[in-house]
């Protein structure tokens, strides 16, 4: 099974969080996590546009729509680096075995109808927090890459972007994240819970965050 937790990025105009960042690289015993590039071109789309893929994140897009959510996905990274609106950050999982892309993995800084209610918070009580995102491809299963991969990009957004909360969001019937986000240590709260039984959601918070998975930022 594919574990996954996309945040739709395509065809999206919401109101995003100003201010320059830094889009690291960094490296895991296994992987390379670096700023999604032009040359990931094909395999975004060809991910996107999978129903097997995307089975449990509101369907294939097709070919056309998913190519204009890949260089959506390029102008979003760009503009948060040069200090334009934060919406969506994407980042590609890179194998270092086989120097091979076997997945992409998102910061969302957006406030959508399913995570408005926790989103909020960031301007009630000034909590900073994203809302992440993994898909992986189905070769990269059963090598438990979720974990490391996500693993890294929680200790990434705790460390250098200085994040209080990191939010996940999926569908209920997606027992395999459920159970990589309980190993990552998101926390279950029955009573933030959204009404509609098929959408689950977990956080986790800097103050608990104890894991070690980056080996080097660059």
């Amino acid at each position: 099974m594919l574990l996954n937790l996309l945040i739709p990025i395509s065809l999206i105009n919401d109101i995003g969080i100003k201010g320059a960042i830094r889009v690291h690289s960094f490296t895991t015993q296994r992987l390379l996590i670096r700023p999604l590039a032009k040359e990931d071109e094909h395999f975004f789309s060809r991910q996107y546009s999978n129903a097997k893929v995307m089975r449990h994140n509101g369907g294939a897009l097709t070919p056309i729509e998913a190519n204009k959510a890949f260089f959506h996905s390029l102008k979003a990274n760009q503009r948060a680096i040069s200090a334009g609106k934060k919406s969506v950050i994407t980042w590609a999982i890179v194998c270092k075995s086989s120097n091979s892309i076997i997945g992409t993995q998102t910061f969302s800084f957006l406030m959508r109808p399913h995570n408005a209610k926790i989103m909020n918070q960031t301007a009630m009580n000034e909590t900073k927090q994203a809302e992440i995102g993994i898909v992986l491809c189905p070769k990269a299963n059963g090598k438990l890459f979720p974990e490391e991969a996500m693993g890294a990009l929680m200790e990434y957004g705790f460390t250098y972007l200085y994040f209080d909360k990191i939010n996940a969001f999926y569908a209920s019937k997606n027992l395999a994240t459920k159970r990589f986000v309980k190993k990552l240590g998101f926390i279950y709260n029955r009573t933030l819970q959204d009404d509609n039984p098929e959408n689950c959601y977990q956080y986790a918070v800097k103050c608990l965050w104890q894991k070690k998975f980056i080996c080097h930022v660059y």
